[in-house]
C-alpha cells in the first residue's frame, strides 16, 4: 500500500488480516501522528479515532487485544469486535510499547524510561533492573531481552541483569519478534537478526529508509518506508 505519509510502527492481527500502523497526519516538518488499519483487499485505510497523537502499537494475540500509545496514555481495543478504544494508562506520553505474558512494557517520553504495566492487576511500576534511557525493548522466544540506547544494541540474558553489547549498527528504528520468537532489528538501511553466540548482527535484507516492521501469519516480513508499506515474500533460490 502506498500514498501513506510516513508510516512508522506496524502491528499485525493475523486472524482478520488486519494491519495497524501509525503515520504522520500533519506536515512533514511536524510530528503529529494518528493510527489507522487496513484489512485484506482494502484500498483505503480506516482511521482509529480517540487516540491523541497515537504512535505506539502492540498486539496481544492470546486475548485478541491491541494497545495504542499516544500523548496522554495507553488505550486498549478488542480485536474481535473493533468498536472503539478504552483508556487503561493515563497521563503518560508513550514512545514505545511491547506486550509479553500479560504485561505491557512501555517507554515514556521524554524520559525514555521503561515501565511495566500488569494487565491483571491494572497497575504499573518502573522496570526493576533497566534504569537507563532506552529507545526500544523486546523479549524474544528464549526470554532474552534486547534494548537499544544511544550507544547501540544490548542483550540481557533471561537469567542475568548484565547488558551485553552487540557490534554492528548503532541506530535502530524498530525491533520486532516474529511468531517463532526470533527478534528482528531495523536499522536505517537494513534488517538484521542476532547471532546470539557471537553478539553480532547479521544482515538479512538491505533496504533503505525503513521505519517500521511486523510479520504476517507465515512470518513474511512487512516493513514501512516514508511513503508505503511493503510485504517481502520468500522465493526459492535456484
Amino acid at each position: 500500500m502506498n500514498g501513506i505519509n510516513r508510516p512508522y510502527q506496524l502491528a499485525m492481527y493475523d486472524p482478520q488480516h488486519q494491519l495497524f500502523f501509525s503515520y504522520n497526519v500533519g506536515e512533514d516538518t511536524k510530528d503529529t501522528f494518528g493510527i489507522a488499519y487496513v484489512k485484506e483487499h482494502d484500498t483505503m485505510p480506516t482511521e482509529v479515532h480517540g487516540i491523541k497523537n497515537g504512535f505506539a502499537l502492540a498486539v496481544n494475540r492470546h486475548d485478541k487485544k491491541i494497545y495504542f500509545g499516544g500523548n496522554d496514555g495507553v488505550y486498549q481495543a478488542d480485536l474481535t469486535k473493533f468498536e472503539g478504544v478504552k483508556y487503561i494508562i493515563e497521563n503518560k506520553d508513550i514512545w514505545d510499547i511491547f506486550y509479553h505474558e500479560n504485561k505491557l512494557y512501555f517507554i515514556e517520553y521524554p524520559s525514555l524510561h521503561l515501565h511495566v504495566y500488569d494487565i491483571e492487576k491494572k497497575n504499573f511500576t518502573n522496570h526493576e533492573h533497566i534504569k537507563e534511557k532506552i529507545y526500544q525493548f523486546v523479549i524474544d522466544g528464549e526470554r532474552d531481552t534486547f534494548i537499544t540506547t544511544k550507544e547501540g544494541l544490548f542483550e540481557i540474558k533471561s537469567n542475568s541483569n548484565k547488558t551485553i553489547p552487540y557490534s554492528g549498527p548503532k541506530v535502530f528504528r524498530a525491533i520486532e519478534v516474529n511468531h517463532k520468537g526470533v527478534a528482528y532489528f531495523c536499522a536505517k538501511n537494513g534488517i538484521y537478526i542476532a547471532d546470539k553466540s557471537n553478539h553480532v548482527l547479521i544482515e538479512i535484507a538491505s533496504i533503505k529508509n525503513i521505519f517500521g516492521l511486523t510479520f504476517d501469519a507465515e512470518d513474511n516480513i512487512i516493513y514501512s518506508n516514508p511513503h508505503e508499506i511493503v510485504k517481502l515474500l520468500r522465493h526459492d533460490c535456484k
